[in-house]
């Protein structure tokens, strides 16, 4: 997993009932937890921009980035 990469946020993360497509902004680690910041590819009213998750939400997609 790196910065650029497509990925699938949890529906349990983002509370939406439904996994959101995402690109990763940003990886660091945070008191031993690593955390993602992604911009959703569709954003929508509910789901906001993006957002920051802990790593265990995170699935690499297995379409590509452009």
């Amino acid at each position: 997993m790196k910065e650029g990469d497509l990925i699938l946020v949890s529906a349990e993360a983002t509370g939406l009932g439904k996994p959101m497509e995402a690109i990763i902004d940003k990886i660091e680690t945070f008191m031993g937890q690593t955390l993602v910041t992604v911009t959703y590819t569709q954003p929508d009213a509910l789901s906001g921009f993006g957002g920051c998750f802990v790593d265990s939400h995170i699935t690499l997609s297995e379409k590509k980035a452009k």
